[in-house]
Formats: structure tokens, sequence, C-alpha cells
């Protein structure tokens, strides 16, 4: 079954990503969304963990946590 996998304005939806742990699932779609490692990952609206397995139909979305901003190691 499909799953869908969003991360910011970007989505993708494929029939190959049910049965694999979010880490797997990072890993096959990382380069296609725009997807940073540090993001935090939520199955269903459900905070999730790398080892999570993703079920069918599922909706996956990798997101920044709250207060992150793109640039690292700037001051004001």
């Amino acid at each position: 079954m499909a799953v869908t996998v969003r991360h910011g304005v970007n989505q993708l939806t494929l029939n190959t990503l049910a049965g694999k742990t979010v880490a797997e699932v990072r890993d096959e779609v990382a380069s296609l969304l725009n997807i940073p490692a540090s993001s935090q990952v939520r199955i269903n609206g459900a905070i999730a963990d790398d080892i999570d397995i993703v079920g069918e139909n599922a909706s996956v979305e990798f997101v920044k946590v709250a207060g992150e901003k793109g640039v690292v190691g700037c001051s004001a």
C-alpha cells in the first residue's frame, strides 16, 4: 500500500515504503525531498523514532524542530 512522505511543501507517495523503518524511509527519500538528518519525524501525527516501522497507508512527515534556523554558527 502507498505511504505518503512530506517535508515542507514537498510530498511524495510511494508503494515501496510500507514495512520499512523510519531510518530506511529517510535514506530512500532524503535527496528527493531535501530532508536534513536533524529533522524530527511524525507518523500519522505522532512523534516517531528511526527504528519505528512505517505501516501501510501511513503519512510520514519530516519537520524541523521549532525555533531551528537554517543557518548554523551565525551570531548577531
